[in-house]
C-alpha cells in the first residue's frame, strides 16, 4: 500500500470512529451524525451547531466602539435631547430600527424624544440627507444614530458634524477604515476583534441595545435575554431577509427567533397570526418580502409594523403592503422582460443600462439578472444626467470593487455580494470600462458563474427518515441544505422538508 493510500484509508476509519461519536455524544441517528461531521470535524463546533443557545451569544462588549457609543446615547437622554434613528429601506434596517427604538423608548421611558427616519433611496441616495437632518435638528434632535447605514461612505461623518449633530454608527457594511472621527459600532471593521464578523445590521442594532441595557440597568446578559425575549424574533426576521451566512450568532437569533415567534404578545405578531402560526416558509415567502415592499410605497410603514402598539393600525399597515407586494412583483417581471432583450453579457459580467423608472426595481432586477445569467450582473438606470447603479454578485467582492473606484461616484455603500452607487453620467462610459476590466482580472474559472458542480451526497438517508432533518434548519447562506441519496436518486430539502430531487 502507498503513502497515499495509507493516508486516505486513515481518514476514512477517522470519519467512521468520529460519526459514531457524534451519534452516541449527541443522541442522534447514524445518518445525521455523518452530515455533521463532514460540515464539523470539531467537536466543540459540532455542539454548538446542534444545540444553540443564548449562551453562546458573544460579549456586545468586544465589539469596537461601542462602549464610546452607549456614552453618547446615555449622554443625550440624561440631557433629554432628542435622538435620530436614520437607517436602510430594506427588512434589515426595519428591524434594526425597530430593536433600537424600542431600547431608546423603555430608556426614555416613553418620552417621545425618539424619532426614526428610514431613507426615501430616490430622494436620499446611500448618503446622509442634508436636509432630513436640519429638518430633525428643528425638532430639537441632537443626536444621529445610524443602523444598518452609515459606515461606507466617509462623507456621512462630515454631513452629520456640517448639520450641528453628534452621531453614532451602528452599522454593519463593509469598511476600509479603522480610524473614525465618531463612534462607528461595526464587527466588520478591520481592527475589531469580535469573534463574528457576519452579523446583519439588526444583529449589530441588537449588541448595542444589550449593552445600552446592561449599562443602563446594570443587568446582565441573562437578565436581558430573558426580559427582552420579544426581540429575538424580529432579530430572526432581519438576519433571514439579509442572507447572512446561518451559522454561530446568526443561527442562534434564528432558532430562538423561530421558538419564541407564535409566543410573544406583540401586535405585529398577533396581526400576522390571524393567518397561522409563522413557520420558515412563511417567513421567506410571504412576511419578508411583504414587509420589504414598504420601500415602495413609504418606507415608515416597514418600521411602524414592528413598533405600533395599536393592533388594528398594524393589521391595517400589513395588508396596504401585501397588495404592495403583488404590484412589485408583477412590475418588477415585466421591467425584468424588458431589460433581458438589451443585456451585455460577458463570460463574468451581465450589464444592463437602461432609462430609470423606479430606483427601488433595480436590485431586484440585478438580482434576476444574476439568477438567470449566473454571472455577476449590474444595471444602470440613467435620468438626465445622473445615474444610479445596483450589483449582485456571485462571488466578486462588490464592496472592495466600489471602493477603489470611489472616485466615479457621488455615494456608494453595500456589501461583498449587494452594492449600489449613483453618479454623474459623463462618468458612466469610462467607468463600465474600468469595470470589466477589473472582472477580466480575475479568474475567469472561479467567476464567470454563480452556480458551483453539484456535490456528492453527504449521507444515505431513505426519503421516509427526513424529518431527523429538522434540527439541522433553517437553510441558506452558510448551511446549505444537505445533498442526500436514497440509493436510488440524489435529492435535498427545503426549510419545510420537502423533497426536491436533484436533476
Amino acid at each position: 500500500m502507498t503513502q497515499a493510500e495509507s493516508s486516505k484509508v486513515s481518514a476514512v476509519s477517522r470519519d467512521k470512529v468520529l460519526i459514531q461519536k457524534y451519534a452516541a455524544d449527541f443522541s442522534i441517528p447514524q445518518e445525521l451524525a455523518e452530515i455533521i461531521a463532514r460540515r464539523y470535524p470539531e467537536h466543540s463546533e459540532a455542539h454548538k451547531f446542534l444545540f444553540p443557545h443564548t449562551d453562546q451569544l458573544n460579549d456586545p462588549a468586544l465589539i469596537p466602539d461601542i462602549n464610546m457609543a452607549a456614552e453618547e446615547i446615555m449622554g443625550a437622554i440624561k440631557k433629554g435631547e432628542g435622538i435620530l434613528i436614520y437607517t436602510h429601506d430594506d427588512v434589515d434596517g426595519y428591524t434594526s430600527a425597530a430593536v433600537m427604538y424600542k431600547a431608546l423608548d423603555d430608556l426614555t421611558r416613553g418620552s417621545g424624544s425618539v424619532h426614526v427616519y428610514p431613507i426615501r433611496r430616490e430622494q436620499d441616495g446611500y448618503i446622509l440627507n442634508p436636509d432630513v437632518l436640519r429638518a430633525y435638528r428643528d425638532k430639537d434632535v441632537r443626536l444621529l444614530l445610524t443602523v444598518d447605514f452609515g459606515i461606507s461612505n466617509e462623507e456621512n461623518f462630515r454631513i452629520a458634524e456640517q448639520e450641528g449633530l453628534r452621531a453614532v454608527i451602528c452599522d454593519h457594511h463593509e469598511t476600509q477604515l479603522s480610524s473614525f472621527p465618531i463612534a462607528a459600532v461595526n464587527p466588520k471593521r478591520p481592527d475589531s476583534n469580535y469573534p463574528f464578523r457576519e452579523l446583519a445590521g439588526v444583529g449589530v442594532a441588537f449588541k448595542l441595545a444589550q449593552f445600552l441595557y446592561q449599562q443602563f440597568f446594570d443587568m446582565s446578559a441573562k437578565e436581558f435575554y430573558g426580559l427582552k425575549k420579544n426581540f429575538f424574533p424580529i432579530v430572526c426576521i432581519g438576519t433571514f431577509s439579509d442572507r447572512v451566512v446561518l451559522r454561530a450568532e446568526n443561527r442562534v437569533f434564528c432558532k430562538c427567533g423561530m421558538e419564541l415567534m407564535n409566543g410573544i404578545a406583540e401586535p405585529w405578531v398577533e396581526c400576522l397570526r390571524k393567518e397561522g402560526d409563522i413557520d420558515i416558509q412563511r417567513l421567506l415567502r410571504e412576511i419578508i418580502p411583504t414587509v420589504g415592499s414598504a420601500a415602495y410605497l413609504d418606507p415608515r410603514l416597514g418600521v411602524d409594523f414592528f413598533i405600533n402598539a395599536d393592533l388594528g393600525e398594524v393589521t391595517a399597515t400589513y395588508k396596504e403592503l401585501r397588495a404592495t407586494d403583488q404590484r412589485r412583483r408583477q412590475e418588477i417581471e415585466a421591467v425584468f422582460s424588458e431589460v433581458i432583450s438589451g443585456v451585455e453579457v460577458t463570460p463574468q459580467l451581465v450589464i444592463s443600462v437602461v432609462p430609470l423608472s423606479k430606483q427601488h426595481y433595480l436590485g431586484s432586477v440585478a438580482s434576476r439578472l444574476r439568477d438567470y445569467y449566473k454571472r455577476n450582473s449590474i444595471i444602470i438606470g440613467v435620468k438626465d444626467e445622473k445615474c444610479v447603479g445596483e450589483l449582485r454578485s456571485c462571488n466578486l467582492d462588490l464592496y472592495k470593487l466600489l471602493y477603489r473606484m470611489r472616485s466615479f461616484f457621488g455615494d456608494f455603500g453595500g456589501h461583498k455580494k449587494a452594492a449600489g452607487f449613483s453618479m454623474k453620467k459623463s462618468n458612466l462610459d469610462l467607468f463600465l470600462g474600468k469595470l470589466t476590466q477589473y472582472v477580466q482580472k480575475h479568474d475567469p474559472d472561479v467567476l464567470d458563474e454563480c452556480d458551483t458542480p453539484d456535490p456528492a451526497p453527504e449521507a444515505f438517508l431513505r426519503r421516509s427518515d427526513i424529518s431527523m432533518l429538522k434540527v439541522l434548519a433553517p437553510f441558506g447562506e452558510g448551511n446549505p441544505a444537505p445533498v442526500l441519496t436514497d440509493g436510488t436518486s440524489v435529492y435535498t430539502v427545503d426549510n419545510t422538508l420537502n423533497l426536491n430531487d436533484r436533476v
